[in-house]
């Protein structure tokens, strides 16, 4: 792959200038050198085509690093575009804030002061906005992809949501920020995706960015993973998704919003403060509005992933640094994100001084559709098997109760990841047909070591034909 490396950009080449950040030491000679050989090793290791990512500091641009090509072949350049996933979330907190601010609604008021279509719950804008709303994974996952780019999206996707969870209990979700694209239609009459362009994106000079079919036509295919290679995957819009993930940016685009999260005028101080402080705090998680929010080596994290069926990205800001990491990838796979996951971390703490290799993919979710495959592939054998079964029933309905409970296991199998096999099939494409497979011909066998002894004995070996001799009537033999 074609890898293009450029350092030392000026901060009027992202395209917007702040005020004054924080003074803070900038990174040791050296340690973009170091970026540049952790982030070829992070693409080699997860097999990615094409990546571009770029390291912000208090003056601007500090080093980009631009590697590979896209889904149409062609180099990866700071204006490729890529879907940005649910970095699109702090987006819409973003706009939400800006309503609040103009007095068009509170945080605290609820779900049906605005809109009167959400099927079941009744939760408040300031729990939508924390994910402490009710909503489970499995109703956003539910309520996704749907690729409906037609007038009236984003309602028809929140009149099929489902409330299954439990209010004040986080638990991240996308169905809450579809939720809150909806209020935000109702609120201006607009459609979702023009309001992100007119109040967020434009004034702050995200020109190539899109949050419309129409205007991501340009967006190349990412990449899928079929049993461990990329796959060219050229995904349709989703407009019904745009509050939560259907956005489009490039490197320059998505460097601007990260400095705008960090200083200047553009987005208001007030706003940023309370977007990126946190509102849910456990053990496990820490959520501002539309950000997730940590602490690392005693400064404070701010960041977002997001995941698209063939894209990923991040955007991590230290905002005590004024310096931020944005990393864009075309292509992503559910065993391959906690290694993309701990990229823009694991930069930043290079440019702290320590040493970093890239994080390793998940070993289960790695080798499910290698699993899936060979029991697949059993179960074709067993199929195969039952045409020289034993004749003994006992044993013909053991091996037919022992076929049916594999083919029960597979059928739950999506919801144990909280998936339904809808959703398999998008994120996990491999694993998903070789489900399926595997639970058509697990029935199968169940179905032919039912039959009775000697059916296929039959049906394959069946006896010639004898020709019977003519009738010997009296006249033949001569008798009459």
């Amino acid at each position: 792959m074609k890898l293009k490396l450029v350092a030392g950009v000026t901060a009027a080449s992202i395209g917007l200038v702040g005020a004054p950040a924080p003074a803070v030491a900038g990174p040791e000679p050296g340690r973009f050198t170091q970026v540049d050989e952790y982030l070829n090793a992070y693409a080699e290791q997860n097999d990615l085509p094409g990546l571009a990512a770029a390291v912000i500091g208090p003056d601007g641009v500090e080093h980009k690093h631009l590697r590979g090509v896209d889904g149409n072949g062609d180099p990866i350049t700071e204006d490729t575009s890529f879907l940005i996933g649910s970095i699109a979330k702090s987006m819409t907190a973003t706009i939400v804030m800006q309503l609040e601010r103009q007095g068009k609604l509170a945080l605290d008021e609820h779900v049906s002061d605005h809109i009167d279509f959400l099927p079941d719950g009744d939760p408040t804008i300031r729990q939508l906005l924390t994910h402490t709303a009710g909503f489970t994974i499995a109703d956003g996952i539910a309520a996704a992809d749907r690729y409906d780019n037609e007038p009236g999206a984003i309602r028809r996707a929140v009149e099929s949501l489902e409330h299954s969870g439990t209010v004040d209990e986080y638990a991240y979700t996308s169905a809450d920020y579809l939720v809150l694209g909806a209020i935000v239609e109702s609120i201006t009459g607009r459609p979702y995706g023009d309001v992100l362009k007119s109040d967020l994106l434009e004034p702050l000079g995200m020109h190539d960015s899109a949050a419309d079919e129409q205007a991501a036509e340009d967006l190349p295919p990412g990449h899928r993973f079929w049993w461990g290679q990329p796959v060219r995957h050229d995904p349709d819009f989703d407009e019904s998704g745009t509050p939560y993930a259907s956005v489009t940016s490039t490197l320059t685009d998505l460097g601007t919003y990260a400095t705008a999260q960090l200083r200047g005028d553009a987005i208001p101080a007030d706003i940023r403060e309370q977007t990126q402080q946190s509102w849910v705090k456990s053990s496990k998680h820490h959520y501002g509005l539309g950000w997730s929010v940590t602490e690392l080596h005693g400064k404070p994290i701010v960041h977002h992933t997001g995941a698209n069926p063939g894209y990923f990205s991040h955007v991590y800001l230290v905002p005590d640094q004024g310096r931020a990491i944005v990393i864009l990838t075309n292509a992503y796979s559910e065993a391959r994100g906690p290694s993309l996951v701990a990229g823009a971390g694991d930069i930043w703490r290079i440019l702290e001084g320590e040493d970093r290799e890239p994080a390793a993919s998940d070993a289960v979710l790695s080798a499910l559709s290698w699993i899936l495959t060979a029991v697949a592939a059993c179960g074709l054998a067993l199929a195969v098997l039952s045409l020289w079964r034993p004749a003994g029933r006992r044993r013909r309905f053991a091996a037919t109760a022992a076929c049916l409970l594999v083919g029960a296991v597979l059928w739950l199998l999506p919801g144990f990841f909280g998936y339904d096999l809808r959703a398999l099939r998008i994120w996990l494409p491999d694993g998903a047909w070789a489900l399926i497979a595997g639970l058509v011909l697990w029935v199968l066998a169940s179905l032919l070591w039912l039959l009775p002894a000697g059916t296929h004995h039959r049906f394959t070996h069946r006896a010639p034909t004898r020709s019977r001799p003519a009738p010997h009537t009296a006249r033949s033999l001569g008798l009459s």
